[in-house]
């Protein structure tokens, strides 16, 4: 990884704090580049993205994360940054190696525990190293919420604050130091084209005829397609079980779960027909949109 000036570049005047203290410096990587910040802002896409803490010994640090008004008010002072870091629960045990490839976004009430002992012992799900130094990173693919799990494209705001410091415990009570606050904004990656179906939600044309005793049946169809491109939500018609799997789209082709339906997009990307049995879904108003 090349070495940059991060005193300079990630210099923020809005923030308590560089992404650089004494003994770490957190490094915002995307697609393989780095990330600098421009006025105080980390601009990304709304993507999976890596956090890179750069060390030379093993540490023990925690993460909180969130949009909130305290998340934000919280990063303008050293102390309030301090006082909500400290205050932050544990989440419970992080799992070696990042197998979930997540953070906690709670704002604040919940940290993510990230450290680093061993090269076999540790939370990043890769290392690298350049003589004494460390690099440890940490992708994140999935925002994990009081109410869900969230893929990075997923996350409701274009904000994202990241706050980490440095964490030790002596008779079972909890220091933090050396506090790093990261203002993330995220912007949304467009469609392709206007039939690309990433980020949309159908659902089956027609009225939903319930049947007493009968749980699902009448039931309309649904399909609710992630922003990520690769996954779907999908409820089949009749049915009252709710489906997850990946899809893919060819030109105005959909494909769920590998054929097990597939999906013709009108020109205006606003219907879907079923291949087989020629049933039409209509675009709709995402929930969180409404």
């Amino acid at each position: 990884m090349k070495n940059t000036l991060i005193c300079y570049l990630l210099f923020v005047l809005s923030f308590v704090t560089m992404a650089q203290n004494e003994d770490y410096q957190i490094r915002v990587y995307q697609n393989n580049q780095e990330i600098m910040h421009n006025k105080g802002v980390i601009r990304l896409s709304k993507a999976p993205f890596q956090l890179v803490y750069v060390f030379s010994a093993p540490s023990n640090w925690v993460i909180i994360a969130g949009s909130q008004s305290k998340m934000k008010n919280a990063s303008n002072t050293q102390s309030s940054l301090l006082g909500l870091l400290l205050n932050a629960e544990s989440g419970g045990a992080d799992s070696y190696f990042n197998t979930a490839r997540s953070i906690r976004a709670w704002n604040g009430e919940i940290e993510t525990a990230i450290y680093y002992e061993d090269d076999t012992h540790h939370t990043f799900d890769s290392l690298y190293k350049a003589g004494k130094t460390v690099y440890g990173v940490r992708t994140v693919e999935f925002l994990s919420t009081q109410d869900d799990e969230l893929i990075v494209e997923e996350w409701p705001d274009d904000e994202l604050i990241v706050a980490s410091a440095s964490v030790s415990y002596s008779s079972g009570k909890k220091s933090v130091s050396q506090p790093i606050a990261l203002k993330l904004q995220l912007i949304d990656v467009p469609n392709t084209s206007i039939m690309d179906v990433k980020g949309k939600s159908f659902i089956e044309e027609g009225e939903a005829h319930f049947q007493e005793g009968c749980e699902g049946c009448g039931n309309l169809g649904s399909f609710d397609f992630l922003r990520n491109g690769k996954e779907v939500e999908f409820l089949f018609s009749g049915s009252d079980i709710f489906e997850f799997g990946n899809y893919t789209q060819e030109g105005n082709q959909v494909i769920i779960a590998r054929g097990v339906k597939t999906f013709t997009v009108r020109p205006d990307g606003n219907q879907l027909t079923d291949n087989e049995y020629g049933t039409k879904y209509n675009l709709e108003q995402r929930k969180e949109e409404k």
